[in-house]
């Protein structure tokens, strides 16, 4: 997908709440997919009202579908897959940052005709593909011919590799010397030696002592290949790789090894196949073009091999990764069975996103939630104007086919209040939105060392923590008790003692939370809240025999908690009044401490 916001570095119910009674979703203008969703402060934008009903009314039909789904596995005696229960429901569209290129959107505007240059002009405000030699003629990136360095494997004792097809060169290129030549079959591997320098191994085709092949030099090293066919396997990535000379480096500050493929830019994008072979030509295209964008602009910005800093080169020694922050470089293993990816490298020869006379940063994810994002509202910069926010909605059609138009996520509230350092958690609410529409700001409301707290979250941290699949969703709290609204003073306490398995409520949808607390119920609490054992002989009350809580009453008499309101009588339906229960309180924590 790109650069996501997390690691992008250097660039920078019962009862759903305030739904109203109309019911919208019975009318088909409702049903529809996501177009435009935005609801932002001073917006003029017409849809502001349509789009928040449509993420509610999603919501709305998941619950009935799930009614029924549930209903149809009882009467046929399957077994229901969706949640038994749920205290948040978040439903949403889109998958990935949403910034730049939707890659469903392209294949909907392919399909209906759109050439590739359409695309990117339609997702890349202003812009146009011109070759990258053009913009930067005298730049290493356009001036060597194997520009890149791709980071394979970081801070290793060792590396191993075989070769597949054709010879390799094994060399210490401080002194360009080379120790051997390897041949099909042969399995190798370069290595510290344990006294600061290394080695390269190889193991026979018989048993045997893996052996030491020449001598021992510093970790500076290459496989070079024999030949434009030469490919080599490396076991640690489940890889092969073409094109390229393997480099092994040292990190300045641990000594190990750094391995690195310097490559081509063309030849590395033929191992990258971003999206499915299937997809219409202009589609593969235009991914070809934004994906050739990303890494030129990431190369330029962390420079050449011989300018890399001390950081970078205990980074990865590398100005692209293999995944992270960069594209997944599948190497020759991602050339193969990908044939119309490889003619879309080559239609699109050196096009690269031009934006003011230079490359722009190709930024992609599967879909939006409708519009696309803008850079600065998800990277915090307004660095790239361009990577504005932008109608998305062909993402939505039947071209699109997008399986990611819509989707629903559940969750118990034990679940998030773990995730943001809650006891408990209440509510959850957006209460911010970006221009395009997906949740910029949220408001957690719950129980923090036993007080009310509510904190505000970013929508991109809260993903983050989720693993969501986007920022455009909205969120619905199934409410525990129907007479204790999400706003109730004491909502976070009351849903502590129902999570602790102190009371299930006065019955099974209602607390009652006016209600006074009888002397039975008191003393139901406090033997579950303290974990009393119960007594194990004797009836010292008469007035509570049969009742429902008379074995929590008479662990109460048992632990010196209470004698009763008489000699012989607790008083069960009685109200507790609030200097008994300081007395209780205090009796209780003295018997736990």
């Amino acid at each position: 997908m790109g650069l996501d916001s997390d690691t992008y570095n250097g660039l920078r119910q019962r009862h759903p709440r305030s739904w109203g009674k109309q019911d919208h979703c019975a009318d088909p203008r409702w049903l529809t997919p996501l177009r435009s969703r935005a609801r932002h402060k001073n917006t003029t934008f017409s849809s502001v009202r349509a789009s928040s009903r449509s993420i509610r009314c999603m919501v709305a039909r998941v619950r009935r579908f799930t009614l029924l789904v549930v209903g149809a596995a009882l009467f046929f005696g399957g077994i229901p897959t969706v949640p038994a229960t749920a205290d948040f429901v978040i439903a949403g569209a889109g998958w990935g940052h949403g910034v730049g290129l939707s890659q469903y959107g392209a294949k909907a505007m392919a399909t209906d005709g759109a050439t590739y240059e359409q695309i990117i002009s339609r997702y890349f405000a202003g812009a146009t593909a011109t070759p990258y030699t053009t913009l930067h003629p005298d730049e290493f990136i356009s001036a060597d011919e194997t520009p890149l360095w791709v980071g394979l494997r970081q801070q290793s004792e060792s590396l191993g590799f075989v070769v597949e097809q054709g010879v390799a060169e094994l060399c210490f290129d401080v002194t360009n010397f080379c120790v051997a030549t390897a041949r099909p079959g042969e399995e190798w591997r370069f290595s510290r030696d344990g006294h600061g320098g290394c080695v390269f191994l190889r193991r026979p085709e018989e048993s045997g002592p893996v052996q030491v092949v020449g001598p021992s030099l510093d970790c500076v090293a290459s496989v070079r290949p024999g030949s434009v066919t030469t490919t080599l396997g490396v076991p640690f990535k489940a890889r092969s790789y073409r094109h390229g000379i393997l480099r092994f480096r040292q990190a300045p500050s641990t000594g190990l090894i750094q391995t690195a493929l310097e490559i081509g830019v063309e030849e590395y994008l033929r191992g990258l196949s971003e999206v499915p072979e299937s997809w219409p030509a202009a589609a593969l295209q235009a991914q070809v073009v934004v994906s050739r964008s990303q890494a030129i602009w990431n190369a330029l910005d962390r420079g050449p091999a011989d300018t890399f800093s001390a950081e970078v080169k205990d980074g990865c020694y590398c100005n692209l990764r293999d995944g992270g922050v960069d594209q997944v470089f599948r190497g020759f293993t991602g050339e193969t069975g990908h044939p119309r990816w490889i003619a879309a490298v080559l239609a699109t020869a050196m096009q690269v996103i031009t934006v003011d006379g230079s490359t722009g940063l190709g930024l992609f994810s599967s879909s939006s939630g409708g519009r696309t994002e803008s850079f600065s509202d998800v990277f915090g910069t307004d660095d790239h104007p361009y990577l504005a926010v932008v109608d998305d909605r062909a993402a939505f059609t039947s071209q699109a086919g997008n399986p990611h138009a819509t989707w629903v996520a559940t969750y118990d509230q034990g679940v998030l209040a773990n995730a943001f350092g809650f006891a408990w958690l209440v509510d959850v609410e957006v209460t911010e939105h970006n221009i395009s529409g997906s949740a910029r700001t949220l408001r957690l409301v719950g129980i923090v060392e036993g007080r009310p707290f509510e904190t505000e979250v970013s929508a991109i941290d809260f993903r983050k923590a989720l693993s969501l699949r986007s920022t455009s969703f909205d969120i619905s709290t199934v409410t525990l008790f129907q007479d204790v609204p999400e706003d109730h003073r004491f909502a976070g306490e009351i849903l502590g003692l129902n999570k602790m398995g102190i009371t299930d409520g006065c019955t099974a949808t209602s607390f009652c939370p006016g209600r006074a607390v009888t002397r039975a119920e008191m003393a139901a609490f406090l033997v579950r809240a303290f974990d009393l054992v119960p007594s194990p002989d004797g009836d010292p009350f008469t007035d509570d025999n049969g009742h429902v809580f008379e074995d929590e009453i008479e662990s109460l008499q048992f632990h010196g908690i209470t004698d009763g309101c008489t000699a012989t009588s607790f008083c069960p339906g009685r109200a507790v009044t609030r200097a008994e229960m300081a007395a209780f309180l205090v009796r209780a924590l003295a018997q736990t401490s």
